[in-house]
Parts: C-alpha cells; structure tokens; sequence
C-alpha cells in the first residue's frame, strides 16, 4: 500500500518549509527547499525586515530603525541555519544579530512562482449561481469559528454570502455587523431604514419605488462602503422589490475578453460621480472603472448610472470612452449575469461593494411593504477577521 494521503500533505508541507541548502553572493542569499524550490533574498531586504527587539516590537510588527542606518552595500558576517527551521544572520559592519523562522521566509519569498502562489483567485459567477448560493445558516456564524470562517471566505472567494435565519428584529443587524468591526457613519448615519417613504425618497433612491440598476453604492465617495449588510424584516407579497446582484469581477473578465481595448480605456480613464442636497451636500469623485494593481490584476469596480457627473475627458478619448461605457452597461444589465434574489423576513445578505454590484427590481403601486436595513463595515476589518479566524483555526488543528 502507498503512504497514506494525509501523511504525505503533511510531509510535503514539511519539506516546504525545510531550508536544505544556503548560498551567497555580495548582494543576496540563496535558499534551498525540501520540495526543490529556491529562493533569493537580497541582503537590503532581509535586514530591512528585522523584527528583534531592538529594531522594532516583535509583538505588533512595529519598526523603530530606519532604512537610512542601514549601509546601501550591507553583508552578513556570517550565516547559518538551525535544523533548516531558522536563519541566523550577524551584519557587518555592527554585528546585530537577525533570525528568521524557516517557514516565515517562505511565507514571504518574492520569485514570481511563490507571488503567484499567494494570489488570491476569486471565483467569477453569474446568474447560474443561483442554483448554488453562497450561504450559511445565523446560528453557525454565531455559534462557531468554523462557521464564521466560513462566511467569511464566501465574502472573500464570491464577493457575497446570504446569512439564512436571522431573526427580523431591528436589533439583529446591529449587533451581527458589529462583530465584524465598527459600523460606518455616513451621510445616512450608521444604520439605514430602507422602506417605501415619499419623504425619505429625496434622500435616496433607495426609498423610491422606481427600478434601481445594478450599481456600486456610494461611488461618489472617496471611500465607499466596503462590506455592506442588507437584512430583511418585511417583504412585499406580490414579488416585486427583489433584490439584484452582479459580480463585478466577471463583467470585467467578459470585457476583456470581448474588447480588450475598450477594457483598457476603462481602466485609464476616470469617470466622474457627484451627488448633493442643495446646501446640504456636494459629494464628488473620479475615478477608473477597473482599479488594477501593479501585477495588473483586479482589485476593485467602481460602476454606478445613479448619480453620474459630466466625463471629463481629452477630447480625442470621447467618443471611444462612450463606446466602451456603452459595451460595459451592456454586460452588467444583462440579466445572463444578474442574481435575483426576493429576499425574505430573517434573510440578511453580505457583499463586497467594491467587487458586487446591486440593485433592485420596481416596488408594486400598491404593495408598498418592503423593509430592509443597511448598514457597513470596513473591508479592512473584514479582511482582519479572516486572517486571525484563519489562522487560530489552522493552528488548532
């Protein structure tokens, strides 16, 4: 019988973090793997990233020398490993002493393959989600770890997760968001009642009765929303006022690959966003649709009809602008990429405004019952949370 597949994940992550071999040169260090990967740190770097005590607080990964003390032509005086579980560096020209956990050097190594290896690949989705939401039932979030974690790693890999069973009491989305991190103040205060109003209406198109295209909220922002909760406490009894969500990160994919230049312009150029109540307001921002970072993956969608300001664009750029403007409202009001949802009293939905879109179908003349609650937190919390989850869980095991 062969070795038994738990035994050799184990050993294969052993070897992962076993330093087996070390080389030099004058400007960096080469480190050889148990699972045959090398990898190569430059001196700069690795006293850069000192975390004694004397360079900063190991505790809270805080840094209290500079970059500037250091000598632009910095070399070990010696070097050696421990059982290939720690790196020990004493520096010229002062001696200080550095150490470096094995598997912390390769958590952090910087080749193009273990950079690749820590990307995270959102997983696109469409309209066919529907036959597989992403979604956990109240009591496992608020009962465990594990459920918790897994809410958080649908928000992480989906961009959304549906939370089933919460009770529709006004006090609930309060305190559920609250363990995620801090509400956000915004123009709307913390928490947001969204009903059929004829007086709220004139603050937002939320309280409105009319059809809401999908969209980001608050794209007028220098900041919007990061993590937005919806939770329902009444539904409308004829289907309408459903609610409507698509993934931002799979109409950039579909643009792309259908237009690659009409992609290019929306990541190049900004469009502009304003929104204002007389003298109460004047909120205004611009900025590409697509943020990509320097690897030129996605990081964040900015796309909103709702409250638009006049493009402000070279001339020359126009009219190819409104043509790829034209081609991306194309893909985001197709309903081949929108998920619709009626939501339900006890049904309470999370989503990354920065990746999600959503909106809402027309609410009924008639059935004007429809009430959910809003509120946000910041991803950074979100993001937070899923680590030390992660981590504590893992380390448990």
């Amino acid at each position: 019988m062969g070795e038994p597949t738990e035994n050799l994940a184990m050993r294969s992550q052993s070897e992962r973090y076993q330093i087996s071999e070390i080389h030099q040169d004058k400007r960096k260090i080469f480190l050889d793997w148990g699972d045959g990967h090398q990898s190569r740190f430059h001196y700069t770097w690795l006293r850069d990233n000192c975390y004694c005590s004397d360079c900063g607080d190991p505790k809270h990964g805080e840094k209290r020398f500079l970059l500037l003390d250091v000598p632009v032509d910095i070399e070990p005086l010696s070097v050696r490993w421990d059982s290939g579980k720690a790196l020990e560096i004493l520096w010229k020209p002062d001696g200080h002493r550095s150490i470096y956990n094995a598997e912390w050097l390769r958590q952090h190594c910087y080749s193009a393959t273990e950079r690749e290896h820590r990307q995270h690949r959102p997983i696109l989705w469409d309209s066919q989600i529907v036959t597989s939401l992403p979604q956990i039932a109240y009591e496992q979030v608020r009962t465990g770890d594990a459920g918790r974690l897994q809410l958080l790693e649908h928000l992480r890999d989906y961009g959304i997760c549906f939370v089933r069973n919460v009770p529709p009491q006004r006090v609930e989305l309060e305190s559920f968001a609250q363990s995620f991190g801090p509400l956000l103040e915004t123009n709307y205060g913390r928490v947001f009642e969204i009903v059929v109003d004829p007086e709220e209406k004139k603050k937002s198109v939320a309280n409105s009765q009319i059809n809401l295209i999908p969209h980001t909220d608050d794209a007028y922002q220098y900041a919007p929303p990061g993590i937005i909760f919806f939770h329902c406490l009444i539904a409308n009894n004829d289907g309408s006022g459903q609610s409507t969500f698509v993934d931002g990160f799979q109409i950039a994919e579909a643009l792309l690959q259908e237009d690659s230049g009409a992609f290019d312009l929306l990541c190049r150029y900004e469009v502009s966003f304003r929104k204002y109540y007389s003298d109460r307001i004047d909120m205004r921002y611009s900025s590409p649709v697509f943020c990509l970072d320097s690897c030129g993956d996605l990081r964040r969608v900015r796309i909103s009809n709702l409250f638009p300001a006049p493009l402000d664009l070279p001339e020359a750029i126009m009219e190819p602008f409104y043509a790829a403007y034209r081609k991306l409202m194309q893909l985001y009001t197709n309903p081949k990429y929108c998920l619709k949802q009626g939501l339900q009293p006890g049904d309470m939905v999370m989503f990354d405004n920065h990746r999600v879109l959503h909106g809402r179908t027309a609410i009924g003349m008639q059935n004007q019952r429809r009430h959910l609650r809003y509120c946000s937190v910041d991803r950074d919390y979100f993001y937070s949370s899923w680590r030390l989850l992660n981590q504590n869980l893992s380390f448990q095991g």
